[in-house]
């Protein structure tokens, strides 16, 4: 059974977001001004711009969420719509520059929350009116971990000092098929010491997990095929905090500390059928599969401290920081087979895997910023993160315990790392370059003896350089290099042999780090009322982490392997037009050239798609504000060099209004997909050893209102430092 976490990612669609603070009044240098978002004519003379939310610098566009009104009713998730380059899907999935391999950071450093199928669910929990901006770090530089991802999502959370007391949040949503989510969010300040609580619970429905799926597999060799189907449900309990506090030893020292994680437990159930034909279309054999999952749980938790130190020189910025995280699964997958015909293979009438994973990881950085007068800045620093991975994998079989398997393994990662980078600003150029060292230590173990353990040792050297032109106040362009390398999680490295009677998947403990690099062109226009972003790139790679698949004995074999030539051209766009008074139109797109080969295998895969988000707000009389979009993807682009990605299309309507004094009470109905009561998600395998397809059917029309009620009165957020950890390598890590 495929472990399906699809009720994470979409989870509630009308889930918690409030308000908590005004936004500060813009004011323009004309005859009219805006306050408040309200615009008054002063001279008879009304102003038709608008405050700019984005910013484009050398190495990131940022979006200013403090200064946008829909920060007040909306939460992070939903505010990351009109982030430029970033797409939130119909299922929650989200996107930047229409690709999945990115890290979400907040304040400055990589949160283990925001990681994995969980993030969608935790973003939902935070009111988008408790942060200042969000960065788009397009072109990650020196400073941030050579093994990482082509972009960063970096959240800013609000840091002004204020008055003391108390100030909060009290959301609710719920939708027509029984889901719900409840959180709070509460800041206090006393003095110098501002603490921050967040918490937040959702569950996913039986309703609202169900899914269908069928699929056909042509071994190319025998002519035989695979038919089968499936349905089922997967409920979650979901709970997600954090803590945060920080104190002002004086205006030159600030301490900062943290902790949070979440944890959910799944409850799955599925029954499916498969059979089995000849090439003549005759059955060979067939069975029926109950699978549960009795026991299945995960937790992630972190815990971080951050020492500031700013000297008298303006600029100059010391950061001590330390990060200590750890994560767990749990995974008992129960199968039982039953309703066999034909000659079926095997002996055994079911199987039990028993998983258990876990995960370890310190890190200690030092960070140091120095300006040289008005033109050039040096940034340096060093790391050291200690890694420890550890998994038991059992496999027992019914009636044939002769076959049961089982396999422990232990593996260490030692990173150390320093880097320098400089920026200087001259007139209208900008350049940015840098330089970062890596060397890196690995070691396998098997406590069980099963296998004999070994080491290897790696050194990455990578550059990465900027340079920027500012045309005038209203364009720039700017081009980029930059190289990063991913190191392999202990799901890919785990030789652990799980065999199903018609599936081998084991890990690959010889995997290398792969090297990529991209060259980009940016182009910015930002306007009164129009803001474009125009980004051409080029991403290659010769030695990338994919799935190795092939036939063995008529089952399909899964691994891994270093074997992965991508190459892929692409063109992102941000638009958004303010096309008349109360309305603003927003689009989040591109197309891309992707081609994946394999020369070992002799095996190549190639193709265009196109990616689309239109979403468009329009404030209505009475504190009404209308919101509707839709979205999609479209073309033929290959998940890898065997399988082609489902195209698909999505839509939604709200419409909201704020209560009472200060608009402290808000509402909103949401419809999700009104037109489309199933999404339908259609893979095609092309090439390799077996063809075929798979065909998933998921519940999206949803219907649902929110409800927040702000309390309190508090200007004040937590201090964070302004650099800290960030840990963005993995590809493979525990599954979530």
């Amino acid at each position: 059974m495929r472990l399906t976490f699809l009720p994470i990612a979409a989870a509630l669609f009308v889930t918690p977001a409030t308000a908590q603070t005004t936004a500060p009044a813009d004011s323009l240098t004309t005859d009219t001004t805006a306050i408040g978002g309200k615009e008054y004519d002063l001279k008879g003379v009304e102003v038709v711009a608008r405050r700019k939310y984005v910013k484009a610098d050398i190495d990131k566009l940022t979006y200013d969420i403090a200064h946008d009104e829909d920060s007040k009713t909306k939460n992070v998730l939903e505010m990351l719509r009109k982030v430029p380059l970033v797409t939130v899907d119909g299922q929650d999935n989200i996107k930047v520059k229409g690709s999945s391999s990115f890290k979400i950071y907040k304040n400055g450093h990589p949160d283990p929350s925001f990681e994995g199928a969980t993030v969608s669910q935790i973003l939902k929990s935070i009111p988008a009116n408790t942060i200042k901006k969000i960065e788009v770090i397009t072109d990650p530089g020196a400073k941030y971990d050579a093994e990482g991802t082509t972009a960063i999502l970096n959240i800013v959370m609000k840091d002004n000092a204020g008055l003391e007391g108390v100030a909060g949040t009290v959301n609710l949503g719920v939708n027509h098929i029984g889901s719900f989510q409840p959180a709070f969010n509460l800041t206090t300040q006393t003095g110098k010491l501002t603490v921050a609580v967040n918490y937040g619970y959702a569950r996913v429905s039986k309703r609202q997990s169900e899914s269908e799926s069928s699929g056909l597999t042509d071994y190319v060799k025998s002519g035989e095929r695979d038919i089968t189907q499936s349905s089922g449900h997967g409920p979650v309990d979901f709970h997600f905090g954090d803590i945060s506090a920080s104190y002002e030893l004086d205006s030159l020292n600030l301490i900062s500390l943290s902790a949070g994680g979440y944890y959910y437990k799944l409850h799955q159930n599925y029954n499916s059928s498969m059979r089995r034909e000849d090439a003549a279309g005759q059955l060979i054999y067939g069975y029926s599969d109950h699978s549960t999952l009795p026991d299945y749980d995960y937790y992630s938790f972190n815990g971080r401290f951050d020492y500031q130190h700013k000297t008298h020189l303006d600029g100059e910025v010391l950061t001590l920081s330390y990060m200590g995280s750890t994560t767990r699964q749990n995974n008992d997958n129960d199968h039982d087979f039953s309703n066999f015909s034909g000659q079926v293979p095997f002996a055994y009438t079911g199987y039990v895997q028993r998983q258990n994973e876990k995960f370890f990881e310190h890190t200690a950085q030092a960070d140091y910023v120095r300006p040289f007068g008005k033109v050039l800045k040096v940034e340096t620093g060093a790391k050291y993160i200690n890694r420890s991975n550890k998994s038991k994998t059992h496999v027992e079989y019914t009636d044939a315990e002769s076959l049961n398997t089982g396999n422990d393994f232990n593996h260490t990662t030692q990173v150390a790392a320093a880097y320098v980078e400089g920026i200087a600003a001259m007139g209208k150029w900008s350049l940015r370059a840098g330089l970062r060292y890596e060397y890196s230590h690995m070691k396998a173990t098997y406590p069980d003896g099963s296998q004999q353990g070994f080491s290897k040792s790696l050194s990455d050297w990578c550059p990465s350089a900027s340079v920027q032109y500012k045309i005038n106040d209203a364009n720039s362009l700017r081009l980029n290099y930059a190289t990063n390398i991913n190191r392999p999680g202990i799901s890919y490295l785990n030789p652990t042999r799980i065999e199903t009677p018609t599936t081998v998947s084991y890990g690959n403990p010889a995997l290398n780090s792969a090297r990529n690099q991209s060259l980009e062109m940016t182009y910015m226009y930002i306007g009164k009322n129009i803001t474009l972003n125009i980004n051409p790139g080029y991403y290659f790679t010769n030695s990338q982490i994919a799935s190795v698949m092939f036939v063995d004995n008529d089952k399909t074999v899964s691994t891994y392997g270093n074997i992965n030539r991508q190459r892929d051209a692409y063109t992102n766009i941000y638009a958004t037009v303010n096309a008349w008074k109360g309305g603003t139109l927003t689009f989040n797109g591109g197309t891309a050239y992707h081609s994946y080969r394999n020369p070992n295998a002799d095996l190549a895969l190639h193709g265009w798609n196109v990616y689309y988000w239109i979403n468009y707000d329009q404030k209505l009389p009475w504190k009404l504000q209308l919101n509707a979009g839709f979205g999609g993807n479209a073309g033929h682009s290959p998940a890898s060099v065997y399988s082609l990605n489902s195209n698909y299309w999505w839509h939604f309507f709200g419409i909201q209004r704020s209560f009472l004094k200060d608009d402290r009470l808000t509402v909103l109905i949401a419809a999700d997909s009104p037109f489309e009561r199933h999404s339908v998600y259609k893979s095609r395998t092309v090439r390799g050893d077996f063809l075929g397809w798979q065909r998933d059917i998921r519940n999206r029309q949803q219907l649902g209102i929110r409800i927040s009620y702000r309390f309190g009165s508090l200007k004040a957020t937590v201090k964070k430092v302004d650099t800290t950890i960030e840990n963005n390598d993995m590809v493979g890590g525990i599954k979530k």
